[in-house]
């Protein structure tokens, strides 16, 4: 997955204007809780067919660090 495709996803999970997300936001920083990530979860089984385990993605502390996850699940697969 694309870096920019990426941030894209987690914008429109956040329902923010493109371009105003970064991978170095700190998810607390954009308002990121248990509703964005159940909509990631199954954003990301849509898009890519890949799952993530929930209680990682609870650890995740940034953009980039649910980036890693997303990778990580999509090679996964």
């Amino acid at each position: 997955m694309e870096k920019s495709e990426f941030i894209g996803l987690v914008e429109e999970t956040l329902e923010v204007e493109m371009g105003t997300i970064a991978l170095t936001d700190k998810l607390a920083e954009i308002d990121w809780d248990s509703l964005a990530n159940i909509s990631f979860i199954a954003a990301l089984d849509m898009s890519h067919g890949a799952v993530v385990d929930a209680e990682t993605l609870a650890r995740c502390e940034t953009v980039q660090d649910l980036f890693s996850l997303a990778e990580s699940a999509i090679k996964g697969k």
